[in-house]
């Protein structure tokens, strides 16, 4: 075997949706913002690529603000947004070809923006058809886990494509 044989990536994405204890800053949101980016960075070993990019929402049904900053093995991006008469929501993901420590993520976020109930999913993407994709759907409020279950992949798949069949077929009828 050569040495490019045994060469992989890692590809590993965290997807992150919670309901938030308070509100957050929406007029200036950047020192929150950058805060929590650089700790996840430092604490993560990722290194920016090029600067926080933050943007207010233009849904006024959805009041808030995004962000991205982009990282030498891809991104950190987010959206938090008030609807009116419901708790403040936040939906992250952390996306990296690099390893991305779910659970230390899991920390920082509520450190910083105080979670309440939330909902995660991790995968550790793989293109390779004799590696199989490891898949957690997680769920929790503020730092602690309740729940952790592994996904299988094919099941997935499968739920994916026919909730996009049915989208379909009810498209067109």
């Amino acid at each position: 075997m050569n040495a490019a044989s045994h060469f992989g990536l890692l590809h590993e994405i965290l997807v992150l949706d919670a309901h938030l204890k308070h509100p957050l800053e929406a007029t200036n949101p950047k020192p929150l913002v950058r805060e929590l980016v650089d700790t996840l960075l430092t604490t993560l070993r990722m290194e920016e690529l090029g600067e926080l990019q933050i943007y207010p929402a233009t849904d006024l049904r959805a009041p808030g603000w995004s962000f991205i900053q982009p990282i030498t093995t891809s991104h950190i991006s987010g959206h938090y947004f008030e609807k009116p008469g419901r708790r403040p929501n936040i939906h992250m993901d952390i996306y990296s070809c690099c390893s991305v420590n779910w659970m230390k993520s899991i920390e920082i976020i509520h450190e910083y923006l105080n979670l309440a109930d939330w909902r995660a999913t991790f995968i550790d993407r793989q293109i390779e058809p004799d590696i199989p994709r490891h898949m957690l759907e997680i769920a929790g409020e503020g730092s602690r886990i309740f729940s952790e279950a592994t996904l299988q992949a094919q099941a997935l798949l499968t739920r994916v494509a026919a909730a996009k069949k049915k989208e379909t077929v009810g498209a067109t009828a």
